[in-house]
């Protein structure tokens, strides 16, 4: 700390004595800092955009310049005199910079991979990004772009808060990462911790969680290529964000622990290690045994509990057998919904007053038997099975031109309370916006527990009465859905002021080209579709008989007529689903992505035959992922998802490692009018267009075949 304190940090102008040493320090390193217009330091000391260090003679010893790009500051040039290197100069300077961006998203910088500093930037609390390929003439250079973030993007902080309080999110260490990345490789796989973590039924109650320093020790491998496939497999984990002005506070406390009882950990993991008590997780799954010999040293001092995933399992084992979201249960039952009449209040009240939240009885059914009687502005719908039993109640307000407004959503406690919560409010999403309304507000004052979690994993906004989302049935552009926003919001008012910062993320380039970016704005405003994100689209064909079971519910009616099928349509209730094909000619398919479904005329399997009226793109789809795997692998992974039995899945043609490809989709939006093959062909341009294998298209020919579908 003394060594710090000899150097003073200060901003220059134009007219300063110390930019001429600038430019010294800049010209002895030039080979290093690169090229620098004529002018440009005097630009940047006229903004105040150079920050020098000044030993205790008031010498210049080293300087950093920087520049603003939009919410970012980047740093241009770091440049330490070299008898000061090692002094913690460029330290000092970087902190200031943190300083004075604090309202800012944060730093970037880029750094030339084989000048080996990255330690330096990881100890200055910098994260590591994808390595880029340099623009040099005469070599070949690889670029390492850094990142300091000092407030993330409003929106996706909230999806990440809404995560961690629908599911118990558990910090891995990055023992545990390798071993989970080793296992999905099929590399030294010895043990069977690594597959109990990532179980189906763990999945369903447990998120396993990573935090940014996984990234900076991910870039110390030298090898590229398998940089590069850590880094992709890392993005498959929520990363949880770190508060970055706590973060040295914990980082200082948790060196003396580890001092104090003689523990040998290097930086890169005791940096993991702050940034998860510094994150919002309050578990942290190591096999490290000092670590788990301090487990309560460090729950007395931060409140994060240090567990072996072997008893983190344990712990979840009593809750393998609750049911959770299973569409498959609906395979094979016989749901209707109907509308509630007058003097059903007292049976319904029965089943739906929440008496775990102290509902009074009596209250609900006077507020039910309003929605009965002011029924231009209400509408109550009740879900039930074939005897009769109530599963679920569902009451739509419609006095509000620009809202969907559910006053009243319950499930009650049995075992498909979490799949319809989560259908319903899907449903009540598209209604609203089908209905050319902006937003759909759930203002139930009792939602059950299983309401609750659905409302977060759908990111309703929580609001003061109650929970909003936006829902526009729009196709925009980025520019355009940002200012369509901004005037919603300044038209509504301050409650919905929430979608200005949505605005103000669609403004940002990283939209456009990073699809994922895309998909999750889109599912933020569901159903709208941005035009001009990098998001691709594949038509696939699907045999009437799947896509009847899957998502269409045109189909399924149809199902009455086929021998062996009941009486009362059955409900599409899935949210998520899986559709499994063979791998060859999949034209590039991987998530995410989007999906046009085409009900194609094959009818060739058993009870696939008797369609009527098919060949048409049904329905839109979101892609989440896509796995390649042995059939007995797959079915068992994704059993909980789908209609198909292991021997269909085990029909389906395999490579010749007896590989097959299983989908998984979500979000699926059933056409209002099916887009028939001769006019795809015409919107394709394709008069011997053949569909029996995923088909990507262009963006224009989504749009135009989306709005054909839905408007």
């Amino acid at each position: 700390m003394k060594t710090d304190a000899q150097f003073k940090i200060e901003a220059i102008d134009n007219h300063s004595p110390y930019l001429a040493t600038v430019k010294k320090l800049w010209r002895a390193n030039s080979k290093r800092l690169g090229c620098f217009p004529k002018g440009a330091f005097e630009d940047h000391a006229a903004r105040r955009q150079i920050l020098v260090a000044l030993d205790s003679e008031s010498s210049c010893v080293g300087y950093l310049l920087y520049r603003r790009s939009r919410d970012w500051f980047a740093i241009t040039h770091l440049c330490i005199d070299p008898s000061y290197q090692g002094k913690k100069v460029a330290k000092q300077l970087v902190d200031r910079l943190k300083q004075i961006t604090t309202s800012s998203r944060g730093i970037k910088l880029k750094c030339r991979r084989d000048y080996n500093l990255q330690g330096m930037w990881s100890s200055f609390g910098f994260i590591a990004g994808e390595d880029l390929a340099g623009r040099g003439k005469k070599e070949k250079t690889i670029l390492t772009p850094w990142v300091f973030e000092h407030n993330p993007l409003p929106l996706f902080s909230t999806m990440i808060q809404q995560q961690l309080e629908s599911k118990l999110c558990a910090m891995i260490a990055p023992d545990i990462f390798l071993d989970l990345y080793a296992e999905e490789n099929n590399e030294n796989i010895d043990s069977e911790e690594e597959n109990i973590l990532l179980a189906d039924w763990v999945q369903t109650e447990l998120n396993l969680c990573i935090n940014d320093e996984i990234f900076n020790q991910i870039n110390r491998i030298d090898n590229s290529q398998e940089r590069d496939s850590q880094h992709y497999f890392a993005q498959s984990f929520t990363c949880l964000p770190c508060n970055n002005q706590r973060l040295e506070e914990n980082l200082n406390l948790l060196q003396k622990i580890i001092i104090k009882y003689n523990l040998v950990i290097d930086d890169y993991n005791l940096r993991y290690i702050a940034r998860s008590i510094t994150s919002e997780s309050h578990v942290f799954l190591s096999r490290d045994k000092q670590l788990l010999d301090l487990a309560d040293i460090i729950y007395e001092n931060f409140r994060l509990s240090v567990i072996h995933p072997e008893e983190l399992i344990n712990r979840l084992d009593e809750l393998r057998d609750k049911p959770d979201y299973q569409p498959v249960r609906f395979s094979g039952t016989h749901l209707e919904q109907i509308q509630v009449k007058r003097g059903q209040e007292d049976f319904l009240a029965n089943y739906f007053h929440n008496y775990k939240l102290k509902e009074n009885k009596t209250a609900f059914q006077q507020k039910l038997r309003r929605y009965l009687t002011e029924h231009d502005k209400f509408e109550c719908i009740l879900v039930r099975e074939s005897n009769n039993v109530p599963l679920a109640l569902i009451v739509y307000g419609k006095q509000k031109n620009q809202e969907l407004e559910i006053p009243i959503i319950r499930v009650g406690n049995h075992n498909l309370s979490s799949t319809l919560a989560r259908h319903i409010l899907f449903k009540s999403i598209l209604k609203s916006a089908r209905d050319q309304r902006y937003f759909t507000r759930i203002t139930d004052s009792y939602p059950e527990e299983t309401v609750i979690e659905a409302i977060q994993e759908d990111v309703f906004v929580k609001v003061n009465n109650g929970w909003l989302k936006a829902n526009l049935s729009v196709t925009q552009s980025c520019v355009e859905l940002s200012n369509n926003l901004t005037n919603l919001a300044t038209e509504f008012g301050e409650e919905y002021n929430f979608i200005k910062e949505i605005a103000k993320n669609l403004n940002k380039e990283s939209i456009v080209l990073d699809a994922q970016l895309s998909v999750d704005i889109e599912r933020f405003l569901f159903p709208a579709k941005i035009t001009d994100s990098e998001l691709t689209t594949f038509i696939i064909p699907i045999q009437p008989r799947w896509a009847s079971y899957l998502f269409d519910e045109h189909l399924g009616k149809q199902m009455l007529a086929l021998p062996g099928f009941g009486s009362k349509p059955e409900l599409a209730f899935n949210r998520e689903a899986v559709y499994y094909r063979a791998i060859q000619n999949s034209r590039g398919l991987n998530a995410p992505c989007r999906i046009l479904w085409y009900v194609s005329e094959t009818q060739g399997e058993g009870q696939g035959k008797g369609f009527q009226d098919v060949g048409y793109i049904g329905a839109c789809s979101y892609v989440d992922e896509v796995i390649i795997g042995k059939s007995k692998e797959l079915y068992r992974r994704f059993q909980r998802l789908g209609v198909y039995n292991e021997n269909n899945v085990e029909n389906i043609h395999k490579d010749k490692s007896g590989n097959i490809m299983a989908i998984r989709f979500s979000d699926t939006e059933l056409f209002k009018n099916p887009v028939y093959f001769q006019e795809l062909q015409q919107i394709l341009n394709k008069d011997n267009l053949l569909l029996i294998s995923p088909y990507k298209i262009n963006t224009e020919s989504f749009i135009k075949l989306y709005n054909l579908g839905t408007k």
